[in-house]
């Protein structure tokens, strides 16, 4: 994810969105199993917290500041963690 992010920061926000949305939906789909929901919400916030750093190294002059990112997240959000596969002891 760091990689990704990393070379298309310069991309359309919202092809970003799109791209990171899909790896996460992808990552759940594939570790969503039952007693991981504590994992994925590790990788959806680190993924959160990576994303807003490489879109503020973006400009020298605009700041991405955690209140103007949670703005871009009510706009475009990104997948939230779910558990897709639930087994039973």
């Amino acid at each position: 994810m760091h990689d990704h992010c990393r070379t298309h920061r310069h991309d359309p926000v919202q092809v970003q969105q799109q791209a990171i949305n899909q790896k996460l939906r992808g990552h759940y789909a594939y570790f969503g199993v039952t007693a991981n929901l504590q994992a994925l919400t590790r990788l959806y916030r680190a993924t959160r917290a990576m994303w807003r750093r490489w879109l503020n190294t973006r400009s020298h002059r605009a700041r991405m500041t955690w209140v103007r990112f949670y703005e871009l997240l009510k706009r475009l959000p990104l997948a939230p963690p779910r558990i897709a596969r639930r087994y039973a002891p």
